[in-house]
């Protein structure tokens, strides 16, 4: 027996909660490596600029996943990595001629504003990647000495043929990697082996180390604040899925080489994509919109109840018109909220447990949505629902009325 989020509660032992997991290609059943501990690491913002709508997306989906954990049982301990060390935020920092430091240190101050906007209330802990360089020099090091890394035009590598099983997670093959023309450099021993210290680019900023001056590269940042924070292995790695190759195919192939666990990472977990027009969100084509201009005109209500429509590993092509869209079973929601009974009928009981198992079902929020909104329906008709269930499908969905 274990306590929800709003103190009530559940016997977990015959929930079973799903989750499509990107290496395996299937939806597997999840078992955290601790019985009711789940930790979650997620790729985090580059600190050079605001959180857009594909941003928000991403934490929102995060946040729904653990709101919907605590509600089954388990705790969660979420590590957002916040990426200080990148040329981006060199060249930002270069333009405002102002100290990396003081730029990064901004915008990770109106990420943290973002999220509160947002209601995201389930991440316990940020890491700037900038406080793990020496853990990261450490590493590298072991790598070193173990002949899985090696020197080539002043910067360091890893050499990929160390991991027989390499492009599993993205499902290349050997001649497929090839192909990638990452990091290159012409004496390195294999066209996709990872550079791991960067000694031969010149940013306006390195740190010494014993390799060189130079910077960590972005793939070795993630792997050491996850395994300073983590250890040897944890449940659920998050991100978008453009990042799937080649971050976090190296970031997997690294962990495995430091905790000698094939399987350090239980699920691999993606979003998809939003789209502008049919092309992706980003910064470098400045199509972006930002996350707290939507929240301010539209409500973080509003927003949540846009983004948990289309299920978190399609893609959204942004439409505004879409977010007003949604205001109709707002309005129901808010109406069914003033009607809350001391008890649920138990058709509406039925209804209640649907909602939950949508959400067991690799996080299926629009079916969860379709169902809230049958709910309220009935409820509007004269059905009764009590305050708690109520409650808890809001709290899941971090509605606040």
């Amino acid at each position: 027996m274990s306590n929800s989020i709003d103190g009530s509660v559940n016997d977990n032992e015959h929930v079973m909660i799903k989750i499509f997991n990107s290496f395996s290609s299937n939806k597997d059943k999840f078992e955290p490596f601790e019985k009711n501990m789940v930790k979650v690491f997620i790729c985090g913002p580059t600190l050079y600029d605001y959180t857009h709508v594909g941003h928000a997306r991403i934490f929102l989906t995060y946040d729904l996943l653990c709101r919907h954990l605590r509600e089954r049982g388990y705790d969660t301990d979420v590590l957002v990595n916040m990426t200080d060390i990148n040329q981006n935020v060199f060249n930002k920092a270069k333009d405002e001629s102002k100290d990396y430091h003081v730029v990064a240190r901004f915008y990770a101050q109106k990420f943290a504003e973002d999220l509160n906007i947002l209601n995201i209330k389930s991440v316990n802990r940020f890491a700037y990647v900038s406080d793990y360089v020496e853990y990261m020099e450490s590493h590298i090091s072991q790598l070193l000495e173990q002949k899985i890394a090696y020197y080539a035009n002043g910067n360091v590598y890893l050499d990929i043929s160390k991991d027989r099983k390499y492009g599993m997670l993205s499902k290349q093959s050997r001649n497929q990697l090839q192909l990638h023309r990452l990091d290159i450099g012409p004496n390195k021993k294999s066209q996709e082996d990872i550079m791991l210290w960067n000694c031969s680019d010149d940013f306006g900023f390195s740190w010494k180390s014993k390799f060189g001056s130079g910077i960590p590269w972005w793939h070795m940042q993630d792997t050491t604040v996850a395994l300073e924070n983590f250890g040897a292995n944890y449940d659920i790695h998050g991100g978008a899925r453009e990042l799937l190759y080649p971050h976090h195919e190296a970031h997997l192939a690294q962990y495995k080489m430091f905790s000698t666990s094939e399987n350090p990472v239980k699920m691999w977990m993606h979003v998809g994509l939003v789209l502008s027009n049919g092309e992706k969100m980003s910064k470098s084509l400045g199509n972006v919109v930002w996350s707290k201009d939507l929240a301010q005109k539209y409500g973080q209500n509003l927003l949540r109840l846009y983004i948990f429509s289309t299920h978190y590993r399609e893609d959204v092509n942004f439409d505004e018109k879409q977010i007003i869209e949604r205001r109709q079973l707002l309005q129901k929601i808010n109406i069914t909220g003033t009607k809350t009974s001391k008890k649920t009928d138990s058709e509406l009981s039925v209804l209640v447990e649907a909602f939950f198992a949508a959400l067991d079902d690799d996080l299926n929020s629009p079916k969860a949505l379709e169902i809230f909104e049958n709910i309220c329906s009935k409820v509007i008709a004269g059905s009764n629902i009590g305050y708690d269930d109520f409650q808890r499908i809001c709290q899941v969905l971090g509605i606040v009325l």
